[in-house]
């Protein structure tokens, strides 16, 4: 063939090879496209999640649509970040689909490059729940999508974690399959913190270990941690020799334990339980932990106690005890909050406390409600659990409820372990009814046999509600997680439910 030839075959198949020709007699250049997609690779721990890694010539800015399924409106990001290789997360995939994604690359002239490719994505897990939404006021919902730390229950009650990310349809648009326990928290650099036994470790949105684990040694971690504005941590852990008793904090930067409290020697060890616990070393079970930076203190939350607990950092000397006055030693009376106006109720085996954004004078937390009295327990088919808010006047010594949810419902959302409670950013509020506990005829029933000292064999679901912040609360839209067939144990829960954007630190819309 000739080198004319030659050439003229070379211009037909540069288009197929992604490549600009130019040429002259005798000399051939060429130049790479303005954008390329080098690759696009799945995240192995995040199955609905890939990493798109895209050069352009010229210094550039890229954004994305994922194109919405059954008439769903597209997902839609921008990235801030200038650079001429961008590793571009690509979140919110739906499962079992062909997902068409279009990448838009503006460049530092403003010329627009677009590329558009398709990811097939595997099928959830078999156990994975049927997800049922109701929305009666869609225009009133907050935006972020719904993270939820699921699990899922066999039916000799084993469980598997399923921490998950869903629309306002309800469609799973991101879920970790690794390992986890409790946390499930968003740190101020976008990434996550996860429980691994007993250890906090950092995982990106792709489910990828940044490297960085802070381990609670010799002790163990439970529950909750949060992250100081310094960057450090405060954890739930266990006194020596005890049970779910202890605050740690952690040095982000060395993994070293800087302060411990014992709550032993801060409220009374023997102070009867109530709600009961199978365990009787269990005396606080603490299941929740927030920072005041207002005054550097700390607001725990003590199950066993019934008791929301602020603690001084600097001395540990408690602030004020939120929670029904009966059994308190005399030495305790001075800090018990004093209740006012009508209608007030204490909450009892309470979780998730959270304050108020803008007004830290006011407080959200999860009531359980378990038996709620120490002398006259309501029964379980009696009882309800709600999500509540306290306003405290801390120089008065005075505590008011302002508002609730759920006690309307009564036993329908008795959920008497775990759940969550949080502000949205709109002013609407999130109610997680996490644990709620059925007998294979559909009774309401509380967690523990006594009698036999074990964990009841339970049917277990939940609800995760968005409310407006009237009073009477207006359902936004409730979210539902169960198992219909009556005759198994199988059945879900959501430890805790946030809404949050599922691209941090970008310009993401719904």
């Amino acid at each position: 063939m000739s080198t004319i030839g030659a050439m003229r075959l070379f211009r037909l198949m540069l288009p197929a090879l992604g490549v600009l020709f130019i040429g002259i007699p005798g000399v051939v250049y060429l130049l790479q496209p303005p954008v390329r997609i080098i690759s696009i690779s799945a995240a192995e721990k995040v199955p609905l999640a890939a990493e798109a890694v895209i050069r352009s010539r010229r210094p550039s800015r890229v954004s994305l649509s994922i194109k919405g399924r059954n008439g769903a409106k597209d997902l839609k990001v921008s990235f801030d970040r200038k650079s001429r290789v961008h590793r571009i997360p690509v979140l919110g995939l739906y499962p079992d689909w062909k997902n068409s994604i279009e990448f838009s690359v503006t460049d530092d002239r403003g010329r627009v490059h677009s590329l558009t490719r398709s990811i097939r994505t595997e099928a959830l897990p078999e156990e994975y729940p049927e997800i049922r939404v109701r929305t009666p006021l869609p225009e009133k919902a907050a935006p972020g999508m719904l993270f939820l730390h699921l699990g899922h229950y066999d039916d000799r009650m084993s469980y598997t974690p399923y921490p998950s990310a869903i629309d306002e349809a309800g469609d799973v648009r991101w879920f970790y399959a690794g390992d986890n326990g409790h946390l499930l928290r968003r740190l101020e650099n976008g990434n996550l913190i996860i429980q691994q036994e007993d250890s906090i470790v950092e995982i990106d949105m792709l489910g990828r270990p940044t490297g960085v684990r802070w381990d609670i040694v010799p002790r163990d971690l439970h529950h909750d941690a949060v992250e100081l504005p310094n960057g450090n941590f405060l954890a739930l852990s266990s006194a020596k020799g005890s049970v779910d008793d202890e605050v740690v904090m952690i040095d982000r930067a060395s993994g070293i334990i800087l302060s411990r409290w014992d709550f032993r020697k801060i409220l009374d060890p023997a102070r009867p339980v109530m709600p009961a616990n199978l365990n009787k070393r269990d005396w606080l079970h603490l299941n929740g932990i927030i920072y005041d930076a207002r005054d550097d203190s700390m607001i725990v939350s003590g199950r066993d106690q019934s008791a929301l607990i602020k603690v001084d950092i600097a001395s540990g000397r408690i602030d004020w005890i939120l929670g029904n006055h009966e059994k308190w030693k005399e030495r305790f009376r001075p800090f018990l909050l004093q209740p006012e106006g009508e209608p007030f109720e204490w909450p009892w085996g309470q979780h998730a406390p959270m304050l108020h954004p803008d007004d830290p004078s006011r407080i959200l937390l999860f009531d359980n409600g378990n038996e709620r009295s120490y002398d006259e327990p309501l029964l379980p088919e009696e009882n309800y659990s709600r999500i509540v808010e306290y306003r405290i006047d801390p120089e008065a010594g005075k505590v008011r409820q302002i508002w609730q949810y759920g006690r309307e419902r009564g036993s329908e959302l008795f959920a008497p372990f775990i759940g969550d409670a949080d502000y949205l950013s709109n002013g609407n509020r999130l109610a997680c009814f996490g644990g709620i506990t059925r007998n294979l005829e559909g009774q309401a029933m509380e967690l523990f046999d006594f009698e036999k000292e074990k964990v009841n064999m339970m049917k277990i679901s939940a609800r995760i509600i968005e409310l407006t912040d009237e009073t009477p609360a207006r359902v936004v839209r409730e979210i539902i997680l169960a198992d219909n067939d009556a005759s198994t144990y199988e059945g879900y829960r959501s430890y805790r439910a946030e809404k949050i954007s599922l691209y941090p630190g970008s310009r993401f819309a719904e």
